[in-house]
């Protein structure tokens, strides 16, 4: 790869939060690593903490990403899943918490998972949970006739101290027959959600046979003193696996048994899963009133809820409320300053700080009471001035024993110092949530001990291989954002582009014809002369049919049908692009339908010849000219409609909801296509009680030209439809917005194109726009999201790049516009200093195509003048 490519993959893969920055500045300035250390460095975080469910890992452990961990109790009846704490028990209640709640925040904040590239991680650890919940179920059929829900005994593992790789036999298998409902219906949850998450129809087929193990005797048990159940018993947890199984079969007798969950009186933990059934239930039905105990989390005091591993509750209660948050039930900021006791930069009451998350900062907690870090060295108090062995890290230790702060990074507090599965589970989540909310940090290439790194660059990189990843910056409004070289072992050209991993976007998308359910893929062509869909079918078909497609003015569809499949169950198909493709491709697989099919890779062959593999290939071989595919559909039975008008709703409706950057209120938008319409007709249903609607339809033509509507009336059927004419000068999106009602109190159920110019034949009352077209050139809340604001263009820029207005340009004037970029709330004009984007500062910065806005390209093109890539400024490519 050449130099070019290396700086440009330093700046774009990380646009919204510095998480490229890191690697390749701090080489040529070593004082902004400092930045990447602070408290809200969520990429980061979120990075970190994973890896302590690799320390904790039993049985095969193949998987494992330290160095210092080997396979471990493999003489265990049922091998598998994950040591509970600092010893190398297994017990069943946290376990299966553990697995759900990490499972609830990929479900919740997947955008986080895989905008930091961690998303490959967080599945190697929850599909080893729940092939652990599997194995330890005796299935006859349907049917459960036992379930293992303890390894070791919980005193004699205590009194062995050492590594768990030599710990021998642990002999004792706790079995249950029934009357453990409160941790098998926790394994339930589990392999639901995983399911939900990730698709593997055996975690769905066990979850439903352990939900109806646990329904027939709901009676629960206790592990001795270890993890008393009796405060709760099962209703919460059955209520908690509900959900998930609703989640995963939309079968209202899943919701109804949700519908029951307790009021949540206390946060969510491995004894009591109120709250997050309770927070289920609120997003599901929008009935919120079970979720008590959201009412507690406010203040800037540290939330103190026991003195037995207080940071794991506090973590927990911001992922809690940060889920909460996304329907403004809570608010993110609460758990952001919750977050800075943990990490070290706020002082607890009695003033003193601690960074209870071991590596992630110089001054973390280094010694944790855990076994398998120090082996050698037990926690008795004489040994405390010895350090670990080993460093565990994204452990986070159990924090201050009272709500003042008192705290001893020592190995003998096993009060204190302890950390657990489910100590971390709750912790990851609120890393994904801060970072979903905020979008700052970056993930790191090097960690002491590990040797696998999951890094934000969408490539899992070994520490000693050179591994190099490459990005591209999509054209305004494209979805493609990332690419990644193949993975060892894929032998493609040299100026192939990989889309694997967290790169491929592809989807499931249901079809309008007949319902199948159908795995597609859209992407940009990236200058590719032919592209290759790599194909993994988990059925037993024989063969596959599907297509590729593209919008040149009108759909041009290449089909492929009786593709044999390869006896490793491998397909590859080639489609040559055509010269005048359009902005994106979409490849598409008919058969098999859903889960019985994966498209694991696309490959876009810069120089049109396919990558040579063992993979046989088949041509396509059928082209059909036909009406877009990809963006309409056929109107529902009694919309009237002009037969030229094109209707996008179902799976056709890209519609989003967008937090505001004024006043963070989330509204409902939706980005399309004008595909030569000379009018638009946007559909709304309204979900409260509000009279009116308020919002605006945008378009980029070299500025924003925007007109809005307010005070439209809601029909009496709680229906609205607002027409919009296009411009003559309309950009290659139009973006239509809902400002009120917010969030889920209106829903955008249809956009109709009118190519005629008229609007559609319908019953429902339509109200005009209000206000005249206005052109705005300065900061608005729909400004184009691929930039900050436009400058303006009546202020000239004093120096080319001088994003900070310190008279010189330097690395900081990157950093900064990434910031602005990543947090204009924090970073953009709202101060003077040079720690935001002043409206001068903008006007300097603007050096890519000037008086298109501030954008990741001209963070780029500062960072190549200063290595002496380009010669100048301003420039018009890079």
């Amino acid at each position: 790869m050449n130099k070019f490519n290396r700086l440009k993959s330093a700046i774009i893969s990380g646009a919204v939060a510095m998480s490229a920055l890191a690697a390749p500045l701090s080489a040529v300035s070593p004082s902004l690593t400092a930045n990447a250390a602070d408290g809200d460095n969520y990429a980061k975080l979120l990075q970190y903490s994973l890896y302590f469910y690799d320390a904790n890992m039993c049985g095969n452990n193949s998987d494992c990403a330290l160095s210092w961990r080997g396979n471990c109790h493999t003489s265990d009846v049922v091998p598998g899943g994950f040591h509970d704490a600092g010893d190398h028990v297994m017990f069943g209640q946290p376990q299966g918490y553990a697995a759900s709640t990490l499972g609830w925040s990929y479900y919740e904040f997947k955008d986080a998972y895989e905008g930091t590239g961690q998303g490959a991680h967080l599945k190697v650890i929850t599909d080893k949970f729940a092939k652990f919940f599997r194995d330890a179920t005796e299935l006859n059929g349907n049917t459960v006739s036992r379930v293992l829900i303890e390894k070791g005994e919980g005193n004699t593992d205590h009194n062995y101290w050492g590594a768990p790789e030599t710990q021998g036999d642990r002999g004792r298998m706790l079995w249950t027959t029934g009357g453990a409902a409160n941790v098998t219906a926790e394994y339930a949850a589990a392999l639901a959600a995983n399911y939900v998450n990730f698709g593997n129809p055996d975690d769905l087929k066990y979850a439903k046979a352990l939900y109806d193990f646990s329904k027939k005797d709901t009676g629960f048990y206790s592990a001795g003193t270890f993890y008393d159940a009796h405060w709760t018993g099962s209703e919460d947890e059955m209520a908690w696996a509900a959900g998930w199984l609703y989640l995963a079969t939309k079968d209202n007798s899943y919701l109804n048994d949700l519908k029951n969950c307790p009021t949540a009186y206390s946060v969510h933990s491995w004894e009591s899963v109120q709250l997050g059934a309770a927070i289920l239930k609120g997003e599901i039905t929008g009935d919120w009133g079970s979720a008590a105990e959201l009412g507690k989390f406010s203040g800037n005091n540290y939330y103190f809820a026991n003195e037995w591993g207080s940071a794991r509750h506090n973590a927990t209660a911001q992922l809690c409320s940060l889920v909460a948050a996304k329907h403004n039930k809570a608010d993110s900021s609460w758990a952001k300053g919750q977050m800075e006791y943990l990490t070290g930069d706020k002082a607890f009451a009695n003033g003193q700080s601690h960074c209870l998350v071991v590596g992630f900062k110089p001054n973390s907690s280094k010694n944790p009471h855990h076994r398998a870090a120090s082996p050698d060295v037990d926690a008795s108090k004489q040994n405390d001035g010895q350090n670990n062995k080993y460093l565990l890290v994204g452990a986070l230790c159990g924090g201050p024993l009272d709500a003042n702060g008192t705290y001893q990074d020592i190995r003998s507090d096993y009060q204190g110092n302890e950390v657990a599965i489910d100590y971390n589970a709750g912790f990851v989540g609120a890393a994904a949530g801060l970072y979903h909310f905020y979008k700052t940090g970056s993930t790191v290439s090097q960690i002491e001990g590990v040797k696998k790194i999951y890094s934000g660059s969408g490539a899992d990189i070994t520490p000693g291989n050179n591994t190099t990843t490459t990005t591209t910056q999509p054209n305004p409004g494209s979805n493609v954002t990332t690419t990644t070289t193949p993975n060892p072992g894929t032998s493609t050209s040299d100026d192939d582009i990989v889309l694997e991993g967290s790169s491929l976007k592809a989807v499931k998308e249901e079809s309008t014809v007949d319902g199948a359910i159908n795995n597609v893929c859209e992407f940009a062509p990236q200058g590719a002369k032919s592209v290759t869909m790599y194909l993994k079918v988990n059925s037993n078909d024989t063969e596959v049919s599907g297509g590729f497609g593209t919008w040149t003015g009108e759909w041009e569809q290449e089909e492929f049908s009786g593709v044999k499949v390869n006896s490793d169950k491998t397909v590859a198909i080639d489609y040559t692009v055509p010269s005048n493709v359009g902005s994106t491709i979409k490849a598409m697989v008919w058969w098999p339908h859903d889960d019985d099919v994966t498209i694991t890779k696309i490959v876009l062959h810069k120089g049109g010849s396919s990558s040579s593999n063992n993979t046989t290939k088949a041509t396509t071989k059928a082209t059909t000219t036909q009406p877009r595919v990809t963006t309409t559909t056929t109107p529902n039975p009694g919309t009237s409609t002009s037969s030229d008008d094109i209707v996008l709703e179902g799976s056709s409706l890209k519609a989003v909801k967008e937090e505001s950057t004024v006043d963070g209120a989330i509204n409902n938008v939706c980005e399309f296509a004008p595909q030569g319409a000379k009018s638009v007709t946007m559909y709304l249903k309204v979900n409260s009680n509000d009279t009116e609607v308020s919002g605006g339809f945008g378009t980029w033509t070299g500025e924003w030209e925007q007109e809005e509507f307010s005070g439209v009336k809601v029909n009496s059927d709680k229906t609205v439809a607002i027409d919009y004419t296009v411009p003559s000068n309309v950009g290659s999106t139009i973006k239509a917005m809902v400002w009120w009602p917010h969030d889920d109190d209106v829903t955008i159920t249809k956009i109709v194109l009118h190519k005629s110019g008229s609007s559609s034949n319908v019953t429902t009352t339509r109200a005009t726009t209000t206000t005249t077209r206005t052109t705005t050139k300065e900061t608005t809340t729909t400004t184009r999201t691929t930039t900050t604001t436009a400058p303006n263009k009546e202020l000239d820029a004093k120096l080319l790049g001088d994003a900070n207005c310190d008279n010189q340009v330097d690395l900081s004037d990157v950093v900064l516009i990434m910031q602005a970029l990543a947090n204009p709330n924090k970073y953009g004009i709202n101060g003077s200093d040079r720690t935001h984007m002043t409206e001068q500062g903008q006007a300097n910065a603007d050096v890519h195509k000037r008086g298109n806005g501030v954008t990741s390209n001209d963070a780029l093109a500062i960072q190549l003048k200063l290595l002496n890539v380009i010669s100048s400024l301003p420039v018009d490519q890079v």
